[in-house]
C-alpha cells in the first residue's frame, strides 16, 4: 500500500500549494491511479445508502462501465468530459480528504499488498477490467431487487482494490466472491 500512501502525499501536497483545484489536476497527480481511483470511488458509492436510492444504481453502473471500456482500450489516462475537469474545490479539502484517509489505508496495509502482482497487470488487467464491465451492467437491473447490487458492488470495490495495491491474490479472493455470488443468486432461483 506503499503506492497508495504516496499518492496521498501527492494529493495533500497538491492540496497544499493551491486555493482551488480542479478535478483535471487530480487527475493528472493520480496518473495511472485514476482509472483505479475513479472504479474504486464509484462502487464504495453503489455500496454506501446512496446506491439505494432509486436510479443511483444505473448512473454509478454507467460510471462504471464507461470507466472500464477506457481501461479495456488502452487508454493511458482516463478521459472524463471537459465540464467535470474544469469543477474544482478548495485545495484545504483536498489536503483534509488525504489526511482522513491515511488511517484506512494504514489498516488496509496489513491485509493488502503486492503480491502475485502478475495478475494484475497487462491482459490480467484488461481481463479484470472485462469483468467489471460485465458486473456494472448487471447494477440497473439489480436496482429492482432490495439490497441487489451489494455483490456486484463489492466485487467491483475489491477488484479495484486489488488493481490499485496490484493485489493479484486478492483479485482472486475477489472473482471467487463473485462466483460464490452467483452461485447462491442462481441457487435461490432455483
Amino acid at each position: 500500500m506503499q503506492d497508495v500512501a504516496d499518492m496521498l502525499d501527492r494529493l495533500d501536497a497538491l492540496g497544499a500549494t493551491r486555493q482551488r483545484v480542479t478535478l483535471d489536476a487530480v487527475r493528472d497527480c493520480l496518473g495511472r491511479h485514476a482509472f483505479t481511483s475513479a472504479l474504486l470511488t464509484s462502487g464504495l458509492l453503489a455500496l454506501s445508502p446512496l446506491g439505494d436510492l432509486p436510479g443511483t444504481s444505473a448512473i454509478l453502473g454507467g460510471v462504471i462501465a464507461a470507466i472500464s471500456v477506457q481501461m479495456l482500450l488502452g487508454r493511458s489516462d482516463l478521459w472524463l468530459p471537459p465540464f467535470l475537469l474544469r469543477r474544482g474545490f478548495a485545495g484545504r479539502r483536498l489536503c483534509q480528504a488525504a489526511r482522513v484517509l491515511r488511517p484506512a489505508v494504514r489498516i488496509l496495509g496489513v491485509v493488502v499488498r503486492r503480491r502475485l502482482a502478475w495478475l494484475t497487470a497487462g491482459a490480467f488487467e484488461r481481463a479484470i477490467a472485462a469483468i467489471i464491465l460485465l458486473l456494472a451492467l448487471t447494477l440497473p437491473p439489480l436496482e429492482i431487487v432490495p439490497f441487489g447490487a451489494t455483490v456486484p458492488s463489492s466485487v467491483i470495490t475489491l477488484l479495484a482494490v486489488s488493481l490499485f495495491a496490484r493485489d493479484g491474490l486478492l483479485a482472486l479472493l475477489s472473482l471467487a466472491l463473485m462466483v460464490a455470488g452467483g452461485w447462491f443468486v442462481v441457487a435461490l432461483a432455483g
